[in-house]
């Protein structure tokens, strides 16, 4: 039984929808949730090129799956750097194209997090700083990746987004800010893309488990889990040819939340099922609870 057929819920749906043929692109799969969306893309048979500026995060990325038991025969690992412009994500992109194929689905796993002072006291530059690395990697990604998706019938395109996008972390004002500016984007590129048939969806991430989150709860989704998800969706809408409308946003904060992400329809809106309480399991993970406890009261739902 494959990590798609075990996801919660899942019940007598009967076998999920695979991705035998096709191919994926996860711009950043060499990273620690990308990897996780890596393995469950081969585990459903699609053929997954990952982009990467250093050969020997690649190398250890095909060594780690190789050692899970991943089909590592279907992983196309490109040499390439998104953050080198408009020409260098162009490169990439054709690179990708005829190394692994059209692609079907492009992931972008893009973007990392970082802590400071409130954002009253930030100095400009990290502001700055912040914003342009945070954004640029997913423009220039999809400048390279999104037109080839055009006119290939059920075609998608994923972001994956943290949940400071919906949810105040104080000391984060900034990586929050541009995973709230990435949400939105992902919502334009939808009413931009759907008359190409181009899919968006964005996957709003709470904490999840990874293979060196050693602290990781039972009630946490695996990277692995989302990836599985993605999957599904990529291989229903695939099957069916479409069609694309507005952007398709879940969020997942708890492993509970996998079931309703599965089954939510193209360009719906799926909220957390924990709520206030996911919400605050998720500050525990990540040290924003104890400053935002001191400021004020949790948001409401």
């Amino acid at each position: 039984m494959s990590l798609l057929d075990r996801l919660p819920g899942r019940g007598d749906a009967g076998p999920a929808p695979r991705l035998d043929g096709r191919t994926t692109v996860v711009c950043g799969g060499a990273g620690e949730v990308g990897e996780g969306l890596v393995a469950a893309l081969l585990d459903a048979g699609a053929r997954v090129a990952v982009p990467s500026r250093g050969h020997e995060r690649l190398q250890a990325l095909e060594h780690r799956l190789r050692e899970a038991g991943r089909p590592v025969e279907r992983l196309v690992p490109v040499i390439g750097d998104l953050s080198a412009g408009d020409e260098g994500a162009q490169a990439l992109a054709a690179d990708v194209q005829r190394l692994a194929g059209p692609p079907d689905l492009v992931v972008a796993a893009l973007g990392g997090w970082d802590a400071g002072p409130p954002l009253a006291e930030l100095p400009i530059e990290d502001w700055e700083r912040a914003v342009f690395d945070g954004l640029r990697s997913h423009q220039l990604a999809m400048r390279g990746f999104v037109p080839l998706l055009r006119d290939r019938p059920g075609a998608g395109y994923v972001l994956i987004n943290g949940a400071a996008a919906r949810y105040p972390v104080p000391g984060s004002g900034a990586v929050s800010t541009v995973a709230a500016g990435e949400l939105m984007a992902a919502q334009v590129l939808a009413a931009e893309e759907s008359g190409y048939g181009v899919q968006v969806e964005c996957y709003v991430l709470g904490p999840v488990a990874t293979r060196s989150r050693t602290e990781a709860a039972p009630w946490m989704a695996t990277a692995e889990q989302v990836g599985a998800v993605i999957a599904e969706r990529a291989g229903r809408r695939l099957a069916a040819g479409g069609p694309a409308g507005p952007a398709t946003i879940l969020e997942v904060l708890t492993a509970g939340d996998l079931r309703r992400a599965r089954e939510l329809a193209p360009g719906g809106v799926r909220g957390a099922t924990a709520g206030r309480a996911g919400w605050v399991l998720w500050g525990l993970q990540t040290g924003g609870i104890a400053n935002q406890v001191r400021r004020g009261a949790p948001p409401r739902d």
